[in-house]
């Protein structure tokens, strides 16, 4: 095969002939040419004996970064720290799409050779994926990584559309694990190739079903990274995305398709939890920063007999918000999914338990109706699955019916020890007001991998961080900037473990409060003295 330096080199030649004689004002070697070159030359790697599997490379461009700086997902995960202005460290880029068979397409950002940090970093797409979208890996692109990300294996339409999947257990697989690990191997090649050095760190970073394919990676694959952010994981992807969901859904039914919740009722749940929770840090911060010590009950704010309105709740409304609040179970009691929804997580219930357009959708969608609905109808089985009604799932009879789910979907084994052992390093996080997936299934998670491996071990690889305020993968009403990718580089890099991380909220620029988020199980206190909006006023509390 070819190196990229000959490729480079035959490719000067090829432009040098067919260029017009007059036109040669600018020399072949000067920068802008031999950058072009360079990254127009990837698209004639041939990767067709990848170890990734069969791979093709389908453009290759150098891209100008504009003034206004690289292209963000509009709906940005948090944990990159805050979102400076100014000036981009990234003028230009190489651009380089392909896939590796079957569907797997990817986009790999690679920045110029002097402004390469020597790393990788991949974005995992969240909840169905079925597209590739690059501004993903902006975060990781201006701080100098090699960054990719990819469509989950698939394409498919915006939000919880599953017919992707229909009759496609081989797209069904991609999706479920096997797409990031070939993904990586293939970009990873590219990598090199590109920059003819070796990759001396790689990191991975997914929210939701991307959390889930962070933690597929930990399981199945150790060796790919060396750093991990898994982000509010659904690692029970069978649980929370179909029984889960389904109950959810019936707990909110109006008997015509839709939600006995509004965002009228969501408000004044809001108002009514945080006047009984909204100063749990011994300080009125307007957020719920403790949820398991919140003892909120929709029946607090019951409207009176013969009374109406949007000021109260309704007795269907009381009796609605109470199932949300409970655990799964089955007809005999059995706990089937342990993580309900709890006060603080109303501010993002539009989109889930009401319909509403959330960020990312290009419609509005009653989320845990839509995606049992179309994971039981597409998902579940090798073949379309006749006769689904989330609305009619039967508890005791139906979860048996999602075996070969289970084990082709969810990421819930504890067993991290290959990942341990070759000193990789995990950095979870998950925002408390996350209406998407209950905080306290990554609490559980973590205790699960103590239980697999002692405290002390977990604790010197795996840390957890409970964000205060914020939504299902970023936004809300809390402290929605902090940077865990630096903390985990310091912790892969140079030994130091991150026994906290500084959150902060900032208006036009300007940051108006942060605060300490300490390592689960540690809470942040005031500590009776100085600005409760400074971080140095709070104090560790377990």
């Amino acid at each position: 095969m070819p190196t990229l330096r000959l490729l480079v080199a035959s490719s000067s030649v090829v432009c040098a002939l067919a260029l017009p004689l007059g036109t040669r004002s600018q020399p072949a070697d000067t920068p802008t040419n031999t950058d072009e070159l360079r990254c127009a030359a990837l698209a004639r790697l041939d990767l067709e004996n990848s170890p990734a599997g069969p791979t093709r490379l389908t453009s290759a461009r150098l891209v100008h970064v504009p003034a206004t700086g690289l292209d963000e997902n509009p709906n940005r995960v948090s944990g990159f720290g805050r979102r400076h202005g100014g000036a981009n460290r990234i003028a230009r880029y190489c651009a380089v799409t392909g896939f590796v068979a079957p569907q797997n397409k990817f986009e790999l950002r690679l920045p110029l050779p002097a402004d390469w940090n020597r790393k990788f970093f991949f974005a995992a797409c969240g909840g169905f994926c079925g597209a590739v979208n690059g501004a993903l890996c902006s975060p990781a692109l201006e701080r100098g990584y090699a960054s990719a990300t990819t469509n989950g294996g698939h394409d498919g339409a915006a939000g919880f559309d599953g017919v992707w999947a229909a009759n496609a257990p081989n797209l069904q697989e991609d999706f479920a694990w096997r797409g990031t690990h070939v993904v990586t191997l293939a970009a990873k090649e590219i990598t090199r190739r590109f920059y003819d050095e070796p990759i001396a760190h790689a990191y991975m970073a997914g929210c939701s079903k991307g959390g889930q394919a962070v933690l597929m990676e930990a399981q199945r694959f150790p060796e790919d990274y060396d750093g991990l952010i898994p982000v509010a994981p659904v690692y029970d992807y069978t649980g929370r995305s179909v029984i889960a969901a389904a109950w959810f859904a019936q707990a909110v039914s109006d008997g015509r398709g839709g939600s006995m919740i509004t965002a009228a009722t969501a408000e004044t749940v809001h108002r009514s939890v945080l006047q009984r929770c909204g100063s749990q840090a011994g300080i009125d911060e307007g957020l719920v920063t403790y949820s398991p010590g919140c003892d909120w009950k929709p029946s607090m704010i019951a409207c009176a007999p013969g009374v109406d309105g949007d000021h109260c709740l309704s007795p269907r409304q009381v009796q609605a918000i109470d199932r949300l609040m409970a655990p799964v179970t089955n007809s005999r009691g059995d706990v089937l999914y342990a993580h309900p929804y709890v006060p603080g997580t109303e501010t993002e219930w539009a989109g889930w338990n009401f319909a509403a357009q959330r960020a990312g959708r290009t419609a509005p969608e009653f989320g845990n109706l839509r995606v049992a609905d179309q994971y039981l109808k597409y998902l579940a089985d090798a073949t379309v699955r006749p006769s689904v009604d989330p609305l009619t799932f039967d508890f005791d009879r139906d979860p048996a019916t999602l075996r070969r789910a289970r084990e082709l979907y969810d990421a819930t084994s504890p067993n991290l020890k290959s990942f341990q052992a070759r000193g990789g390093k995990v950095l979870m996080w998950h925002g408390l007001a996350d209406a998407g997936i209950a905080a306290s299934a990554s609490t559980s998670y973590h205790e699960a991998v103590v239980k697999e491996l002692g405290r002390a071990a977990t604790d010197g690889f795996f840390r957890l961080f409970l964000i205060p305020g914020v939504h299902h993968c970023g936004g809300g009403p809390g402290l929605i900037e902090f940077d865990a990718l630096t903390a985990l580089e310091d912790w892969v890099e140079r030994g130091r473990a991150p026994d906290r991380l500084i959150a902060s909220r900032s208006h036009a620029g300007v940051v108006e409060r942060d605060r300490p988020v300490f390592a689960y199980p540690g809470l942040a206190r005031y500590a009776g003295a100085g600005d409760s909006k400074n971080a140095s006023s709070f104090v560790r509390a377990d």
